[in-house]
């Protein structure tokens, strides 16, 4: 039994790590807010500890030093919003919970981070661990930093840590896209930019949370790496054509040519941002990449050093996606 703590645990890709650690049969805390909702992870068994990775007084009393993993998850995602919505908790939390690592010398951390960094090279050729970084938006760029700071503390401090990097995650759980998807194909106004014919890659979160675990476990191996992870590759317009038979609605999709729908969502941007508007505009750069982009991942690292292999392909994802996301309003 290894003695466990995650950051997190209570959001979307958090509680399959808390999740999976339990089945393991580890001793589990996880670090809460005092307002925090656990409705993801309110049957399973774990120790609540009181703190905020923005707060270092309070990770001070909650990381003690008899903890071997430390999973730090703890962050914000979204495809709209200024360097003050991500990077207190993504970079900030992130200085905090890497200093109590250092004082404490605790043995393993294992990093969230996002293929985020990478931006959007929509190339034909895979993204691999060794492709540049060239993060788009503040909160690539707030991933980019956080792990950036894992790096300085593991090159200056010696600490034992590695990086886990996703494309897309979806599946039970999940607030954001899935759902986003979901409404749009009940609403009949799903967009698919060129044809939807670009080639992505997608991470269930079980599959994540797995491969995280697994990075811990064989840290010898791990210790100071980075490693990208996926479930399957299909393409957008697959995946929607897919969800909207599970859902069992029309594929009615509007096209829209990419370069045109990137144009117009870089407007539509800095016409929000201009006007201070906290809601996103309807088409923004960012998500007409996300969604429009060739983003093939290589996973072949991590599946030879860490014998990493997925377990959900498409069709599951997409059912545990709508048994999940069809009642679920996206935030």
């Amino acid at each position: 039994m290894v003695k466990c703590l995650v950051t997190g645990g209570t959001g979307f890709v958090g509680s399959h790590i808390v999740r999976l650690l339990v089945e393991r049969e580890h001793d589990v805390s996880v670090l809460l807010r005092e307002d925090s909702n656990t409705h993801l992870i309110g049957d399973l068994n774990f120790q609540r500890v009181v703190g905020d990775v923005t707060n270092p007084i309070t990770l001070d009393k909650g990381i003690t030093d008899d903890i071997d993993w430390l999973f730090h998850n703890a962050a914000v995602m979204a495809d709209w919003g200024g360097r003050s919505h991500f990077f207190p908790v993504n970079v900030e939390g992130t200085r905090n919970v890497l200093e109590e690592v250092r004082k404490k010398d605790i043995p393993r951390l294992v990093f969230t981070s996002s293929t985020a960094v990478y931006g959007f090279p929509n190339k034909d050729e895979p993204i691999t661990e060794g492709t540049p970084w060239n993060p788009m938006n503040a909160y690539q760029k707030s991933k980019a930093e956080s792990e950036a700071l894992v790096r300085k503390y593991i090159t200056d401090y010696g600490i034992k840590a590695s990086m886990v990097r996703a494309p897309v995650v979806v599946g039970q759980g999940d607030m954001f896209t899935g759902p986003q998807l979901i409404e749009r194909l009940k609403n009949e106004n799903m967009v698919v930019f060129s044809g939807g014919k670009n080639l992505q890659s997608y991470c269930h979160g079980e599959d994540f949370a797995n491969c995280l675990i697994i990075t811990a476990e064989k840290g010898e191996v791990s210790h100071g790496e980075a490693y990208n992870v996926k479930s399957f590759d299909c393409t957008m317009r697959e995946f929607v054509e897919v969800l909207a038979d599970e859902l069992g609605v029309k594929k009615k999709f509007m096209n829209i040519p990419y370069r045109p729908a990137v144009a117009i969502g870089a407007v539509l941007g800095g016409l929000y941002r201009a006007f201070n508007k906290k809601k996103a505009p309807p088409i923004t750069s960012f998500r007409v990449k996300m969604f429009g982009s060739k983003y093939l991942i290589d996973t072949s690292k991590v599946k030879d050093e860490l014998g990493y292999e997925p377990k959900w392909n498409l069709k599951r994802t997409v059912k545990d996606m709508v048994d999940w996301g069809g009642f679920v309003r996206p935030r």
